[in-house]
């Protein structure tokens, strides 16, 4: 009898996707054995660590960050289509995974991108590795877009925010998906929020808190007068996005559902907390966890 292939379909969600390290920790622990991945954003920088057999040294960088680490590692630009360039963050990628072409992954690997003048996905199935991972990762507005065969792209949830139907595509008979937007509501609440006004005599330390709740801290202590703040042009980008991302998820997902679905729980981790790696890999792992009894049956047909 044929083995069953088992793929992986990972989420955006920004700094909440050091959340895949920890379900894919959590699976390999479990026994079960992934033989497809297919990345969007975020999703495909933590898949194609996973299908070179490099999970391990960027989960080592990630936990290294604080978030003074993360500052340093975002270059601003004005003029090239984003807030930041990507460039060092890509850099330190290339060194950490140095494999050029997805054919040379260990694992079956594709990462999800949008064309900006067509309004279609497009699978990066082969070709270029580091190339369709930066592709895959520009957040519109946040991080510069990428020039490809004479078209810019950009982040591939603008048209599919999780990969499943990809992930089948590439030949996988289960696909496990995970969704790290399913608790947005919640960090879009506590974003928009009119009583976030920080107290300045809090002795709570800069370390603790996330990069919107830093800013804020700052600015109120120069409008200490004012009794509510306004969002953020970034709080208002990005939380725009979710919504938008997560009403396109759902109605995907209700024409094409994964076989498995995990939704990791970290509404605290907002969209650049990249510096939290830990807390969202925890939240991966439990995700794991809860569904174990879905997942089981999956060790015993790879046996």
């Amino acid at each position: 009898m044929r083995k069953l292939k088992i793929g992986l379909a990972l989420g955006s969600g920004a700094a909440r996707g050091w959340s895949h390290i920890g379900v894919i920790n959590a699976l390999q622990k479990m026994g079960i054995e992934i033989d497809i991945v297919a990345g969007c954003s975020i999703g495909s920088l933590v898949g194609a660590a996973y299908a070179c057999d490099r999970l391990p040294v960027l989960e080592k960088w990630v936990c290294s960050f604080n978030s003074w680490d993360v500052l340093r590692l975002m270059d601003l630009s004005w003029r090239r289509g984003g807030l930041l360039r990507g460039e060092r963050v890509f850099s330190h990628f290339r060194q950490l995974i140095p494999v050029d072409n997805i054919e040379s992954c260990q694992r079956r690997f594709a990462s999800v991108a949008t064309n900006l003048s067509t309004g279609r996905e497009l699978w990066f199935t082969e070709g270029d590795l580091h190339m369709a991972v930066r592709a895959s990762c520009s957040i519109p507005g946040l991080m510069s877009p990428v020039m490809h065969n004479g078209y810019w792209l950009v982040d591939g949830a603008v048209v599919n925010p999780i990969p499943v139907s990809l992930t089948r595509a590439l030949g996988a008979d289960i696909v496990i998906a995970v969704d790290l937007q399913h608790d947005a509501h919640l960090m879009q609440q506590d974003l928009l929020s009119v009583n976030l006004q920080p107290d300045p005599q809090s002795s709570e330390s800069d370390e603790a808190l996330s990069w919107h709740e830093r800013f804020r801290a700052r600015l109120g202590r120069m409008t200490s007068r004012r009794t509510a703040i306004t969002p953020t042009a970034m709080e208002i980008m990005t939380t725009s996005i979710q919504v938008l991302e997560n009403r396109l998820k759902r109605n995907r997902m209700a024409g094409d559902p994964p076989d498995i679905l995990l939704q990791p729980f970290c509404p605290q981790i907002s969209t650049l907390d990249f510096h939290r790696a830990p807390a969202a890999i925890a939240a991966g792992q439990l995700s794991v966890e809860k569904k174990m009894d879905e997942l089981l049956p999956l060790v015993r047909s790879q046996a």
